[in-house]
């Protein structure tokens, strides 16, 4: 899915839940003190990268989730990295991979209520649904026609999409044309990004000068 400008691909920075090891899914809770560190030095990597690709910080386009976490997110980098937005800029379809009834427990609480279950998830990752929740192959279905607009913009100026690990895994998969499989065994850092551009997916580490 090639574009004429580069698409910067975010996650966002760690939440108490993922401290505590909880699916948040649909669900949310806000950024530690080490996520908002996380955010500000992504927002920093990205001034960087657009001072050295001769990139305005005006002209970037940017789209978020609309959840709390990726909000928190995206204020404390944007204001890092000189980018606009507002409220505009939020799309439902970047929201998480839903665990459903699974949204707030972790793994233990999980368990105990569904004996069994994340021991059957392991079986096949993609195409297993916690109940109420979503599958990868729906996932994909929401994330591909997001990423074909996203690629669109691309084709003007540079995007900056801000989002979460599993989503943001789906996204680079379809962008690259990965098997599943790949894509499941992608990265969901927080400490870093992903330059989609001309088919290739290069990750950028927020410590880097």
């Amino acid at each position: 899915m090639p574009a004429s400008h580069p698409i910067y691909l975010f996650r966002h920075g760690e939440t108490v839940w993922n401290a505590e090891r909880r699916a948040q899914g649909h669900l949310d809770s806000p950024l530690t003190a080490a996520g908002r560190e996380q955010a500000h030095a992504m927002g920093q990597a990205l001034a960087r990268e657009l001072r050295q690709a001769g990139h305005e910080p005006s002209s970037v386009i940017v789209r978020a989730s609309p959840l709390g976490r990726v909000r928190e997110t995206l204020t404390i980098a944007a204001a890092a990295a000189g980018l606009r937005h507002d409220e505009d800029c939020l799309d439902y379809r970047l929201r998480e991979i839903s665990w459903g009834d699974w949204d707030g427990l972790n793994g233990a609480e999980i368990e105990a209520r569904w004996p069994g279950a994340i021991a059957a998830r392991r079986l096949d990752r993609w195409h297993y649904r916690p109940p109420n929740g979503e599958s990868y192959p729906m996932v994909v279905e929401r994330a591909r026609p997001a990423l074909e607009e996203i690629a669109a913009l691309a084709k003007e100026r540079p995007v900056a999409v801000f989002a979460h690990g599993g989503i943001g895994r789906v996204l680079r998969g379809l962008f690259l044309g990965a098997p599943n499989v790949e894509v499941l065994d992608m990265d969901q850092p927080q400490d870093a990004f992903y330059r989609l551009h001309l088919g290739a997916a290069a990750r950028i580490a927020a410590d880097e000068d």
